[in-house]
């Protein structure tokens, strides 16, 4: 593979004795004042620039791997260049070396900061100079390099402030994505946002985004029409270019999602990456302004692969903390919390909430008979059937062993017995024999809404009713009168 090389600098003298090293270089450009042209008897191509704007320009024409750079230029000094060079994630991997005078304000920290590779002062051995800079170019230098992106990059930079002005934009782009942030404990919400900011910049006609973690993974859609989607086809365009996609235990999805729902279609997608490793994916839907897409996207997809990074380590944190990892439902320790919360805001806005506290019915008896792994097995399914029988504003939680605890928010204890009554249906119609070799799972329990008790006291309270449905013959709810 052949490599370009650039080269920014006020003095050429030595550069032929480098180049005679280099006859791999198909092009050896360099921005300066110079004379030189073309260097034609080892194979290299010499462009002049006069400036470091021409400098810039050149550099989007021919997409050269190595840029070799003087601090002091006309119009833009070198870590300037090399900053604005940077910005670009397809030049995160170009060679840059700054070189500059021994009085000149630069030293090797700033240098190194504004992202440059090698720093070196003219005021070393002519010959030292010229070794370090032999191996600064035997160094692998790639450019990420497509056709799209050459493309917007086509016009060139007529002024200094062109420069500026693109630079000021590419820094507003990043600092609304990282602005986000503030809503990390909010993903949704965060995403929503995300939305809203993308439909200023180039109009989607929707959006979809994945999220990805062993633990979980989560798929959100938005729309400008609140338009429905066909979840499957959904999901399988946001795999199609994932190169090492993983499993997750569960998924969570938030859209409008319906078996009739439509397909996508000229969809445009993006693998959110962070430190080399696939953190989710972003698809844009018939994005209107293609130009404006191209460049700000180049500009966002880094920041972006670093806000999915931290959004799934909060979300498998969130998962440590929050749920059960048996069952896969809040712990108790978060849903007291969350009763605690719900209860405070009910009273205040005088709604009702209840509870309902279920034990399933000789349960003991099922470890004992069919080993305890059996019993987890159990436990999870009959989680999963509680969960399917609940509305998505309700909450479930595994309050320790066998019993679980559902909390209903502005529902009313008539309202919350039936619920609990159709789950109990749901289970004793389950095929438990066929499932898991148990002959049958039924439970118990204990219905209450009175909330001038405390979280605690409304538990007490549900676990008495529990204890009568019990007494009674148990598989049967008791309260919600």
């Amino acid at each position: 593979m052949s490599t370009q090389c650039v080269e920014i600098q006020k003095s050429a003298r030595g550069i032929r004795r480098i180049s005679k090293f280099y006859k791999s270089f198909v092009i050896f450009v360099q921005f300066f004042g110079g004379h030189y042209r073309t260097i034609e008897d080892f194979g290299h191509t010499v462009e002049v620039a006069s400036d470091g704007l021409e400098g810039i320009n050149k550099f989007f024409e021919f997409m050269p791997e190595i840029v070799i750079t003087d601090y002091i230029m006309p119009n833009m000094n070198g870590v300037h260049l090399t900053r604005f060079i940077r910005s670009y994630p397809q030049f995160k991997n170009v060679g840059i070396a700054i070189l500059t005078a021994e009085n000149e304000s630069i030293n090797p920290f700033w240098a190194k900061e504004s992202g440059a590779n090698l720093f070196l002062q003219k005021n070393l051995d002519r010959e030292e100079i010229i070794e370090r800079l032999k191996k600064f170019c035997e160094r692998d230098y790639t450019i990420e390099w497509s056709i799209e992106f050459y493309k917007i990059r086509k016009e060139p930079y007529g002024e200094l402030v062109d420069v500026l002005e693109e630079r000021l934009r590419d820094e507003i782009i990043t600092s609304k994505i990282f602005s986000m942030l503030q809503y990390i404990e909010d993903e949704e919400y965060l995403l929503n946002n995300f939305f809203n900011m993308s439909i200023n910049f180039f109009e989607p006609r929707s959006i979809h985004v994945l999220l990805i973690t062993l633990s979980e993974g989560r798929i959100y859609s938005y729309s400008r029409d609140n338009e429905k989607f066909s979840l499957e086809h959904v999901k399988e365009k946001l795999f199609e270019d994932l190169k090492r996609p993983v499993t997750p235990s569960n998924w969570k999805y938030v859209g409008n999602f319906s078996k009739d729902g439509r397909r996508l279609n000229n969809v445009k997608s993006f693998v959110l990456v962070h430190n080399g490793i696939e953190q989710g994916v972003i698809l844009f839907e018939d994005v209107e302004r293609e130009n404006d897409f191209k460049k700000n996207l180049n500009v966002a997809l880094e920041p972006l692969g670093l806000i999915s990074k931290i959004l799934n380590v909060f979300s498998d944190f969130k998962i440590k903390v929050e749920f059960d990892s048996l069952t896969k439902v809040y712990n108790k320790q978060f849903i007291i919390s969350k009763l605690n919360e719900l209860l405070k805001m009910h009273r205040r806005q005088k709604l009702p909430l209840s509870i309902a506290m279920i034990d399933i019915d000789d349960f003991k008896k099922i470890n004992d008979t069919y080993g305890h792994i059996k019993g987890d097995e159990v436990l999870k399914q009959f989680s999963k059937l509680i969960k399917e029988g609940l509305r998505e504003s309700d909450y479930l939680g595994r309050y320790g062993g066998e019993e679980f605890l559902v909390i209903f928010p502005a529902t009313s204890c008539f309202d919350a017995k039936k619920v609990i009554e159709r789950i109990l249906d749901k289970v004793n119609m389950y095929n438990w024999k066929e499932e898991l070799g148990i002959e049958k799972v039924t439970f118990s329990a204990g219905v209450c809404c009175d909330l001038s008790k405390t979280a605690h006291g409304l538990i007490n309270m549900a676990d008495e009713k529990l204890y009568r449905a019990k007494k009674n013959g148990k598989n049967q709810v008791v309260g919600g009168e």
